[in-house]
This record gives structure tokens, sequence and C-alpha cells, in this order.
């Protein structure tokens, strides 16, 4: 990728990595080739059945190639504009790791930990983000996602391994409690001196299939989140029903 400061051009070399099913939604294809094609970025995909696994081992065949690697999730929508103000922020604040402002699906939460503020995440308890976070151009954060997520090779060369590593809670089982290998790897990454932002001027959009019904004025549609049909059986108060 080419990086030019005045009459000045440097080769950044970026390698864009993915973790993906054999099997899947090509909505957002278009919007990551696109922006890939006008910034010169290869994309690299794996596949497997554990994405933890796949993004290792993709990492560690572009490691000692690249400086910055991108990673990308397939449900995450973005722009040229956008990888271009992500890479300018990470070079200009020297980030270790930086990616965008991206909300949960079926949840509408930012998928970020403030700084400082991990060990005491409630799930179950309103997520609130001051508002004078998004006036700073990047924010250092305790845990963010890898929908479209810059990491520096220096930064992920200094991590130990395993890198993602997932633990179950105290009882043992799967529920709340448990270490996803998401949160490891962040936990990891500030354990070992590396830092991670997020910068709120860049949105990033997070696909999710969603059920349309038919409004009552049969004008618009009334959108429903699959899980929440799939727990109620039933349609939105909102949706067109036939006369009684």
């Amino acid at each position: 990728m080419k990086v030019a400061v005045g009459n000045t051009d440097v080769d950044v070399r970026v390698e864009a990595i993915f973790s993906m099913p054999r099997l899947g939604f090509t909505a957002n294809h278009q919007a990551w080739a696109t922006a890939f094609l006008g910034l010169g970025i290869r994309p690299t995909f794996g596949t497997g059945a554990f994405w933890d696994q796949v993004l290792t081992r993709t990492c560690e065949k572009w490691i000692d190639e690249c400086e910055y690697l991108l990673t990308v999730d397939y449900d995450t929508f973005f722009t040229q504009q956008d990888l271009e103000h992500l890479f300018a922020l990470a070079l200009t604040f020297q980030c270790d790791a930086i990616t965008g402002l991206q909300t949960k699906r079926e949840d509408g939460r930012p998928m970020l930990t403030l700084k400082g503020t991990l060990d005491d995440v409630d799930e179950s308890k309103p997520y609130t983000v001051p508002k004078e976070w998004f006036a700073a151009p990047v924010n250092e954060v305790d845990t963010a996602h890898f929908g479209c997520t810059i990491i520096s090779t220096a930064a992920l060369k200094r991590m130990p391994k395993p890198w993602f590593h997932s633990k179950p809670g105290p009882d043992g089982c799967w529920n709340e409690g448990r270490t996803d290998a998401d949160i490891s790897f962040w936990r990891s990454w500030r354990a070992c001196g590396n830092r991670i932002y997020v910068t709120p001027r860049v949105v990033l959009g997070h696909g999710e299939y969603v059920v349309s019904w038919p409004g009552r004025d049969l004008q618009k549609p009334v959108f429903q989140y699959c899980q929440d049909f799939n727990d109620s059986k039933k349609r939105p108060e909102t949706a067109w029903k036939a006369p009684e």
C-alpha cells in the first residue's frame, strides 16, 4: 500500500486476512474488494471450523512479510476511505492496533471495552460511553473486535502464544464467566505492553440477517431480529395482519 506525504511516498506492506466459512454470506464482498483494489491490498482467506486457529495460522504466514495485518470479518461493511482514515490514524498515533466503531449484532452496543473497565463488565447492565469519548480522534480501550482491525506485526511479535485461548467459567461451563478467544487475545495484547485503539471517526457496518414483515400500511417493511422471533414465535405488533 502506497503512503504519500508531500512529494515522498513509501510502500507499507499490508496483508488483509480473513477467517472464512466454506459457505457464507457474500453481501459485503463487493465492499471490501472495491476498498482493497484502490489501495493495492491483497486478501488471504483461511477456512476451518475454529476461527481463532485459522486466524492464528494466517497471521503466522504473513507476520514476517508485512508491517501491518488487516483482519476483516466477512460481515463487516466499510469503504476505501474508511481504510485510508484508519491507516492515517494508525501511522500518526503509532497505534499497535486500531479499529473503527462497530456495534454488536441484534444488540446495538459498541463492540469495545473502555480502558480500565474489563474486569468490571456486567453484560446485564446498559453499556454507556461518555459523550466526550467521541470527540477524540483515537481512544485507547481494553478490548475491541476483528471486524476491520489494523494490527502491527511488530507488536504481534511481542505477544506470547497462544494468541487466542478460550477458557470456561469457574463451573467448567461455557456460560457467564467464560473468557472467549477474542477477549483473551486483547488481555494478552495489553499484558505484554501493546495498546489497542478505537476511533469514533470511522464507523463500520455490521451485516445481519433479519426477518422482514409487511407493515400495517403495506408501504414500509417492519424488521425483526431472527432471535426475537425464535424466542417469542410472534411477529412484531407493527406488522400487518388480516382483519378479524
